[in-house]
């Protein structure tokens, strides 16, 4: 696949894509600023076409008014309900909903939509959770990541005890409990997990480590990454021996936010070819020797489902295998897909890609096939700038496509793992 020529920058690209007004707006630092008043950076955007939108911003100059005044979210609602219902639940925490601009007169075309803004605790469904949460830590709280409307990530430091990192999701966390137990008693390197306050929608975990393989690469650590997720394929066989299932992850969120292989394949890439017309034959070529190669049977074991450098901690030579939110059964490939990926898109960790297979053929991990699961990985990971914000987004995802094809036509230095 031969990359085409970069297509002209389009005004309104992300309304198009949305179906819905301001989008381009929420994703610009300039034009949120201006709508709120104060210098910030968007970090996340979530969209139902045709419905809501939502993204996630941080003050420039943070600092001045406490944590959680330095990050909020701006929104595009389309239900009147939803609006009313997010207004009533900030105002239970001394929150409010800012309303930037009402909804337009109902006529031929008009979406009712009505954009709003507030701070992480007034978030519409998180925001009651993270307020609970609150109410049984104390000390210094730094929020490290928010992903809006699905979760809030802190590290607290009690004033009597060591650090931790806490999670806040806006549905139950069991799974990612239940998958930390699963690590922890067959002795594979991850994180014990608790919940807070005997809510089931927060958990905290030690916090543990200087750093994480992606700020700094060890082909070492990789090697030994290889090893451990060869033996988590090797000891999670699920119940019924292995047979087909249609949906990965132990959760409702998982199932939910990911689906099938297949069917993440088929919405990212629709997703691109709204975003990204001038692709749509590479794209939906992609989807289509994808979809005949991957196939409904699949061995399924046991997988960390979101597998990259920077879930793996370092604290100097041991390393601990994080973010068990997506583990479920699955295809092996999976896991091995994602990590080659990420090795690939970031320059900065090819030297990752080699150590890592090694590590798991040497432990007699699963046989599959690289150059289909890689595809499969890079190209549902092409969306990742649009949904970050980053402004050179197109450039960004283009080259994702291109390495994505490159991947299926078997241009890499490892196509199969065997025994």
């Amino acid at each position: 696949m031969t990359a085409s020529v970069s297509e002209p920058v389009h005004d309104f690209v992300d309304t198009r894509f949305s179906h819905l007004p301001y989008v381009d707006e929420l994703r610009s630092a300039d034009g949120l600023s201006r709508r709120l008043g104060f210098a910030v950076r968007p970090r996340r955007i979530r969209v139902k076409p045709g419905q809501s939108a939502i993204v996630a911003w941080q003050r420039e100059e943070p600092g001045r008014l406490g944590e959680f005044d330095d990050w909020g979210f701006t929104a595009v609602m389309t239900s009147p309900d939803k609006l009313a219902n997010a207004r009533r639940r900030a105002a239970r925490h001394g929150q409010e909903l800012i309303v930037h601009a009402a909804a337009e007169p109902r006529s031929a075309g008009a979406t009712g939509a009505v954009l709003v803004s507030g701070g992480v605790l007034a978030d519409p469904r998180i925001g009651t959770h993270v307020s609970r949460t609150l109410d049984h830590l104390g000390g210094d709280l730094r929020i490290i990541g928010y992903n809006p409307a699905r979760r809030l990530l802190l590290k607290h430091t009690p004033a009597d005890g060591a650090p931790e990192f806490v999670r806040i999701a806006a549905d139950s966390q069991i799974h990612l409990a239940e998958a930390a137990d699963r690590w922890q008693r067959t002795q594979l390197p991850s994180l014990p997990v608790e919940f807070v306050g005997g809510r089931e929608t927060a958990t905290r975990s030690p916090w543990w480590g200087t750093g994480d393989l992606s700020d700094r690469p060890d082909p070492k650590v990789a090697e030994e990454v290889g090893v451990i997720i060869a033996e988590l394929h090797r000891s999670g066989v699920p119940d019924n021996g292995g047979e087909p299932a249609e949906s990965v992850g132990a959760s409702a969120e998982a199932d939910r936010a990911l689906g099938s292989p297949l069917d993440q394949l088929e919405t990212i890439s629709r997703s691109l070819v709204r975003l990204l017309p001038a692709r749509e034959a590479d794209i939906f070529g992609l989807l289509s020797g994808l979809s005949r190669r991957l196939g409904p049977k699949r061995k399924l074991r046991e997988i960390h489902g979101d597998l990259s450098p920077d879930q793996v901690l370092l604290s100097n030579s041991e390393c601990r295998i994080i973010d068990l939110d997506r583990s479920g059964y699955g295809p092996v490939g999976m896991d091995l897909g994602r990590w080659i990926a990420a090795c690939r898109i970031d320059s900065r960790l090819h030297e990752l890609e080699r150590p890592f297979i090694d590590g798991y053929r040497s432990a007699g991990g699963e046989a599959t096939d690289l150059g289909i699961w890689t595809a499969w990985a890079v190209l549902v990971a092409a969306l990742e700038p649009w949904r970050s914000c980053s402004e050179t987004w197109r450039d960004e995802s283009m080259r994702i496509i291109d390495l994505a094809g490159s991947a299926l036509e078997g241009n890499a230095p490892t196509t199969e793992v065997a025994p």
